[in-house]
Protein backbone atom coordinates (compact mmCIF):
# COMPACT_ATOMS: atom_id res chain seq x y z
CA UNK A 1 0.00 0.00 0.00
CA UNK A 2 1.58 3.12 -1.26
CA UNK A 3 0.85 6.39 0.76
CA UNK A 4 1.64 9.71 -1.60
CA UNK A 5 1.32 12.73 1.15
CA UNK A 6 0.16 16.18 -0.47
CA UNK A 7 -0.57 14.45 -3.82
CA UNK A 8 -4.85 15.55 -2.15
CA UNK A 9 -4.32 18.72 -0.49
CA UNK A 10 -7.38 20.74 -0.40
CA UNK A 11 -8.27 23.38 -3.03
CA UNK A 12 -9.76 25.32 -0.27
CA UNK A 13 -8.35 28.08 1.28
CA UNK A 14 -8.19 28.57 4.49
CA UNK A 15 -10.37 31.73 6.33
CA UNK A 16 -6.82 33.82 6.45
CA UNK A 17 -5.60 33.00 2.71
CA UNK A 18 -9.79 33.86 1.44
CA UNK A 19 -9.36 37.14 3.42
CA UNK A 20 -5.85 38.07 1.82
CA UNK A 21 -7.34 37.32 -1.48
CA UNK A 22 -10.34 39.18 -1.10
CA UNK A 23 -8.43 42.46 0.51
CA UNK A 24 -6.25 41.90 -2.43
CA UNK A 25 -9.04 41.94 -4.94
CA UNK A 26 -10.23 45.04 -2.98
CA UNK A 27 -7.01 47.31 -3.78
CA UNK A 28 -5.39 46.52 -0.38
CA UNK A 29 -1.56 46.30 -0.91
CA UNK A 30 0.31 42.55 -0.18
CA UNK A 31 1.40 44.15 2.82
CA UNK A 32 -1.48 45.58 4.10
CA UNK A 33 -3.60 42.58 3.36
CA UNK A 34 -1.12 40.65 5.08
CA UNK A 35 -1.50 42.22 8.57
CA UNK A 36 -5.62 42.90 8.06
CA UNK A 37 -5.86 39.46 7.14
CA UNK A 38 -4.93 38.18 10.53
CA UNK A 39 -1.41 37.03 10.04
CA UNK A 40 0.97 37.85 12.42
CA UNK A 41 3.68 40.03 12.54
CA UNK A 42 7.05 39.07 12.91
CA UNK A 43 10.76 37.27 11.22
CA UNK A 44 8.87 35.01 9.12
CA UNK A 45 6.90 37.78 7.64
CA UNK A 46 8.74 38.35 4.58
CA UNK A 47 8.91 34.06 3.65
CA UNK A 48 5.06 33.97 4.49
CA UNK A 49 3.91 36.91 2.31
CA UNK A 50 6.12 35.78 -0.42
CA UNK A 51 4.58 32.28 0.00
CA UNK A 52 1.19 33.65 0.02
CA UNK A 53 1.73 35.97 -3.38
CA UNK A 54 2.99 33.12 -5.33
CA UNK A 55 0.69 30.73 -4.29
CA UNK A 56 -1.18 29.60 -7.57
CA UNK A 57 -4.33 28.67 -5.79
CA UNK A 58 -4.56 32.01 -3.82
CA UNK A 59 -3.55 34.58 -7.25
CA UNK A 60 -6.55 31.95 -8.87
CA UNK A 61 -8.88 33.33 -5.69
CA UNK A 62 -7.59 37.05 -6.50
CA UNK A 63 -8.44 36.71 -10.07
CA UNK A 64 -12.03 35.45 -9.62
CA UNK A 65 -12.89 37.97 -7.14
CA UNK A 66 -11.53 40.59 -9.51
CA UNK A 67 -13.71 39.43 -12.43
CA UNK A 68 -16.60 38.93 -10.24
CA UNK A 69 -16.39 42.64 -9.32
CA UNK A 70 -16.33 43.82 -13.49
CA UNK A 71 -19.08 41.36 -14.17
CA UNK A 72 -21.42 41.97 -11.40
CA UNK A 73 -25.18 41.46 -12.58
CA UNK A 74 -26.51 44.70 -10.82
CA UNK A 75 -24.75 47.74 -10.38
CA UNK A 76 -24.75 48.45 -6.49
CA UNK A 77 -24.85 52.67 -5.26
CA UNK A 78 -21.11 53.58 -5.24
CA UNK A 79 -21.11 51.66 -9.44
CA UNK A 80 -24.34 54.34 -9.93
CA UNK A 81 -22.35 57.06 -8.25
CA UNK A 82 -19.39 56.60 -10.48
CA UNK A 83 -21.09 56.56 -13.71
CA UNK A 84 -22.81 59.62 -12.81
CA UNK A 85 -19.75 61.35 -11.69
CA UNK A 86 -18.21 60.28 -15.07
CA UNK A 87 -20.94 61.90 -17.13
CA UNK A 88 -21.27 64.86 -15.22
CA UNK A 89 -17.44 65.39 -15.67
CA UNK A 90 -16.98 64.59 -19.49
CA UNK A 91 -17.22 67.82 -21.11
CA UNK A 92 -17.72 65.59 -24.13
CA UNK A 93 -21.67 65.10 -23.07
CA UNK A 94 -24.37 67.51 -23.84
CA UNK A 95 -24.88 70.56 -20.74
CA UNK A 96 -28.16 68.49 -20.30
CA UNK A 97 -26.98 65.38 -20.29
CA UNK A 98 -24.38 65.94 -17.26
CA UNK A 99 -26.73 68.50 -15.57
CA UNK A 100 -29.40 65.37 -15.48
CA UNK A 101 -26.37 63.05 -14.39
CA UNK A 102 -25.69 65.68 -11.81
CA UNK A 103 -29.38 65.94 -10.81
CA UNK A 104 -28.92 62.24 -10.23
CA UNK A 105 -26.24 62.30 -8.10
CA UNK A 106 -27.66 65.07 -5.97
CA UNK A 107 -31.31 62.78 -5.38
CA UNK A 108 -28.87 59.43 -5.10
CA UNK A 109 -26.84 61.35 -2.22
CA UNK A 110 -29.83 63.06 -0.43
CA UNK A 111 -29.07 66.47 -1.23
CA UNK A 112 -32.71 67.89 -1.98
CA UNK A 113 -34.32 66.19 0.62
CA UNK A 114 -36.65 68.43 2.39
CA UNK A 115 -37.08 67.85 6.18
CA UNK A 116 -39.53 69.10 7.77
CA UNK A 117 -39.94 68.85 11.69
CA UNK A 118 -43.76 67.77 12.77
CA UNK A 119 -45.07 68.02 16.14
CA UNK A 120 -47.86 66.25 17.19
CA UNK A 121 -48.75 65.56 21.10
CA UNK A 122 -51.15 62.81 21.73
CA UNK A 123 -52.48 62.65 25.19
CA UNK A 124 -53.42 59.09 26.16
CA UNK A 125 -55.49 57.48 23.75
CA UNK A 126 -58.84 56.17 24.54
CA UNK A 127 -60.73 53.59 22.82
CA UNK A 128 -64.07 52.45 23.63
CA UNK A 129 -64.53 48.65 23.05
CA UNK A 130 -68.27 48.06 23.55
CA UNK A 131 -69.31 44.96 25.41
CA UNK A 132 -70.51 43.21 22.59
CA UNK A 133 -70.91 40.59 20.10
CA UNK A 134 -68.52 40.39 16.54
CA UNK A 135 -71.38 41.70 14.53
CA UNK A 136 -72.13 44.33 16.92
CA UNK A 137 -68.94 45.78 16.89
CA UNK A 138 -68.53 45.33 13.08
CA UNK A 139 -71.43 47.94 13.03
CA UNK A 140 -70.14 50.06 15.66
CA UNK A 141 -66.60 49.99 13.94
CA UNK A 142 -68.56 51.06 10.41
CA UNK A 143 -70.83 53.63 12.49
CA UNK A 144 -67.79 55.65 14.29
CA UNK A 145 -65.19 55.30 11.54
CA UNK A 146 -66.50 56.17 8.21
Amino acid sequence: MSCSFGSNRSSKLTVKQEMYASLIADGKSPDQAYDMAGYKPGPIKKTSLKNLQGSARISEKIRQLIDNKRHKPVADRDDREKFWTAIMNDASYPAGVRLEASKLLGKAQGDFTISKKIEHSVGNPVVKMPNSSPAEWEQYWEKNNE
